[in-house]
């Protein structure tokens, strides 16, 4: 049995993961010294108020580590979780660093952005 509709959506789907993958590089590096976007938990939690902005704390211990970091922005990882106060509530801190750092970037906590295929962006404030 053949539906043409969800034949027609699949393919869509398709079309759009791959125009997606194209666009935002997958966050992967290549050997040209392209740029990589990683992330990290902002190491927030449901019901509590940040304690001071983390991105500022972020950009500076990678800073100290020789790591170029551009392009600071917020986001969510897109998974669900429970609601309840003192879990992590999924914020979550991005920027770029050049290829050859990623390595650096890792030791620091920071896992390339393409590990999170449902993270939502958004710019920070």
């Amino acid at each position: 049995m053949n539906d043409p509709v969800r034949s027609a959506r699949r393919q869509r789907r398709a079309v759009i993961g791959l125009v997606l993958v194209s666009t935002l590089g997958g966050g992967c590096a290549s050997a040209d010294g392209e740029r990589v976007s990683v992330f990290l938990s902002a190491g927030t939690r449901q019901c509590e108020p940040a304690a001071a902005d983390p991105m500022d704390a972020a950009l500076q211990r990678l800073a100290a580590a020789g790591v170029q970091a551009t392009a600071p922005r917020c986001g969510h990882d897109g998974r669900i979780r429970a609601a309840m106060c003192g879990l992590s509530d999924g914020r979550i801190l991005v920027v770029d660093v050049p290829g050859a750092m990623l390595d650096e970037a890792r030791t620091l906590g920071w896992r390339p952005l393409a590990e999170l295929p449902d993270a939502q962006l958004r710019r920070c404030g």
